[in-house]
């Protein structure tokens, strides 16, 4: 596994550092330039400056990484009666529904994109899903829905999904209201255990899977999952939630959401299971630069940090061990989903740790890059404080473990969806995806991890 080493060394005092404690001065080395982060192997360079006036900036040139593969795109749309009410045919007097804006929108960048080599699309109807050519489901999201059939229950319809030629090598992307309301109400039980059962082809190639839930204006006929008072439920333009499930490997998952799929509107509710990136690039970077850098500390007393005047180094020198050292982590996180590259969420979730010794995150320190020519190659900056530095050479780890199901989904279930005007709750939606996120091991995999190598001299 690539790492980024840092060397810890006894020097003589520096005239620009923060004198604290005199009696421990260190200086601390590293070689710049982009690591990535490899899930085992990969090459790894370093190299020590020892000049502590020296003042570089960082490489933001690299080995071009391998091109990406082309996607392999499978769209699916649940075409059945209860999905008729997004897709009202339109006339020049009426609007699109959201949902026909949306999908209709997804199903052109899909059908267009340069990163997609091919876009198959299909409707899910009560048996196999059937092939559709582009023109006609373009046409069916607005509102040429006549060859709609019963709906299929949920697990079948995943089950059909993924039994498609290669379905696990490709992205799938399934559209649906994904009510399931078991026929056999003995199923009613265990609606987790059969949506878990119905992902297991997916779960053993260690597929991802991400899902977006929206609502859109409803006009037609709602066929509710508790069949009491009433069976079908009139609505005209109440709102209803619809779900978009994007399952495929890590990667393209990652690659469809950013590159493919439109943006998501700021009330799209999201969840991801299994995505994981062990090629992120990252870089620690050693902030001997001007107090106005936004690379600086947010005010001196923020760890020592030794100002040479301008730039960015490869060295720092530091003597406030006792009180604690600040550098700066530079991340490319391009790949992960945008609702995970959000300073707040971050903050929030990311986690460090040194054997031996103690670190965190400084509080607020997480930021988009922007307007900062050095760090061109990175997406992201975070201010690490370290103290109570180990003895023997240790490993400092960032990582961002894989978040769980969302507490969105709670709000977003309910147990009677038997109920007239505007409702963006799903039946029982805490055991649907309480299902998906079983389907997973116990031990979801760490969406990234970067390494930094620390010694003493």
């Amino acid at each position: 596994m690539s790492e980024v080493s840092l060397l810890l060394r006894r020097k003589g005092r520096n005239p620009f550092s923060f004198p604290i404690d005199t009696a421990r001065i260190w200086s601390v080395a590293l070689a710049l330039g982009l690591l990535t982060l490899a899930s085992c192997g990969g090459d790894s360079t370093s190299t020590e400056t020892t000049d502590p006036e020296t003042t570089t900036a960082p490489a933001t040139t690299a080995t071009a990484p391998a091109k990406a593969a082309p996607l392999q795109v499978n769209v699916f749309l649940e075409l059945s009666g209860g999905m008729k009410g997004f897709m009202p045919v339109n006339t020049t007097a009426t609007e699109p529904t959201a949902f026909q804006k949306r999908i209709s929108l997804l199903a052109s960048r899909t059908n267009s994109n340069p990163a997609v080599e091919q876009a198959q699309f299909w409707l899910s109807l009560n048996k196999t899903p059937q092939s559709s050519k582009y023109t006609h489901f373009r046409d069916v999201v607005q509102g040429d829905t006549k060859g709609a059939a019963l709906g299929t229950e949920l697990p079948t319809m995943l089950e059909n999904i993924l039994a498609q030629p290669n379905a696990t090598q490709k992205v799938n992307v399934v559209v649906s209201d994904f009510i399931y309301g078991p026929q056999r109400q003995a199923d009613v039980a265990v609606m987790g255990v059969r949506i878990t059962d119905a992902l297991a082809a997916a779960t053993r190639k260690q597929l991802a899977v991400a899902v977006l839930a929206e609502t859109s204006a409803f006009y037609g006929t709602f066929h509710p999952a508790v069949k009491t008072p009433k069976e079908r439920i009139p609505l005209k333009g109440e709102s209803r939630p619809y779900y978009i499930w994007i399952i495929g490997p890590a990667a393209a998952v990652g690659r469809y959401l950013n590159e493919v799929a439109p943006a998501a509107d700021a009330k799209t509710q999201q969840a991801y299971f299994g995505l994981s990136f062990p090629k992120v690039p990252y870089n620690a970077v050693l902030t001997q630069v001007p107090s106005t850098s936004p690379l600086a500390p947010a005010s001196e007393g923020s760890g020592s940090i030794s100002y040479a005047g301008a730039g960015v180094s490869t060295n720092l020198e530091v003597s406030d061990v006792k009180d604690g050292v600040d550098f700066t982590v530079a991340l490319d996180l391009a790949q992960l989903p945008a609702a995970w590259r959000e300073p707040s969420f971050l903050a929030r979730n990311l986690q460090a740790d040194l054997p031996g010794g103690a670190v965190k995150l400084v509080p607020n320190s997480v930021k988009a890059v922007s307007g900062t020519p050095s760090l061109a190659a990175y997406t992201h900056t975070i201010r690490v404080h370290l103290t109570g530095l180990p003895k023997e050479p240790a490993t400092l780890t960032l990582r961002l473990p894989a978040p769980g199901v969302p507490a969105w989904v709670t709000q977003w279930s309910t147990e009677n969806d038997n109920r007239t005007g505007p409702l963006n709750q799903t039946y029982r939606l805490t055991e649907i995806m309480t299902g998906l996120r079983d389907a997973f091991p116990q031990q979801l995999p760490t969406v990234f991890t970067a390494t930094f190598s620390l010694s003493q001299d």
